[in-house]
C-alpha cells in the first residue's frame, strides 16, 4: 500500500514542474515582468520584448506588473 502510494505521489508531482513562462522588457532596467505579452505596461518597452521563465524573472528581482495583478 505505501508503494502505491508513493507511485500516486511521484506521478502527481511530476505535473507540477511545468514552467511558466513570462515577458519582460528587454533593456537592463526591467523592473516588472508580464504574463500577457500585449499588456500595456509592455507598451513603452524600446528594446523588445523577451519571453522567459517566471522563476528566472523573479531570480532578476523582477515584480508583477501593477496592470496584471
Amino acid at each position: 500500500m505505501k508503494y502505491i502510494l508513493f507511485l500516486i505521489f511521484v506521478f502527481a508531482t511530476s505535473f507540477c514542474t511545468i514552467e511558466t513562462n513570462v515577458f519582460i522588457c528587454g533593456s537592463t532596467g526591467a523592473k516588472k515582468y508580464h504574463y500577457n505579452e500585449k499588456c500595456r505596461g509592455l507598451s513603452a518597452c524600446k528594446h523588445g520584448v523577451v519571453k522567459t521563465s517566471l522563476k528566472q524573472a523573479q531570480g532578476y528581482g523582477l515584480t508583477i506588473c501593477g496592470w496584471e495583478d
